[in-house]
């Protein structure tokens, strides 16, 4: 609160939020088809990475590193719907 209420410079820096290693590792996503009810691999990595992105740019991230180009793409999508 000081950052923004004082004008704090040192407290103001950006929030850098490198989700797509987190993301791509997890269980969900390298479960293989046909052990599990969840749908497409690559479709569950994907909607994970995009969602994954909105809720640390609603929670006030600055910069997301993201991997996959469908996901970047959903994500911008939501940005814009959002904005509108």
């Amino acid at each position: 609160m000081a950052g923004l209420t004082q004008q704090d410079e040192k407290l103001q820096f950006p929030i850098i939020c490198n989700l797509s290693k987190e993301v791509w590792k997890s269980k969900e996503v390298n479960q293989p088809d046909n052990e599990s009810n969840m749908g497409d691999a690559k479709n569950r990595g994907i909607l994970m990475e995009a969602m994954s992105a909105v809720a640390l740019l609603m929670a006030g991230g600055d910069v997301i590193i993201m991997r996959h180009p469908e996901a970047i793409k959903l994500t911008k999508e939501m940005i814009v719907d959002l904005a509108s």
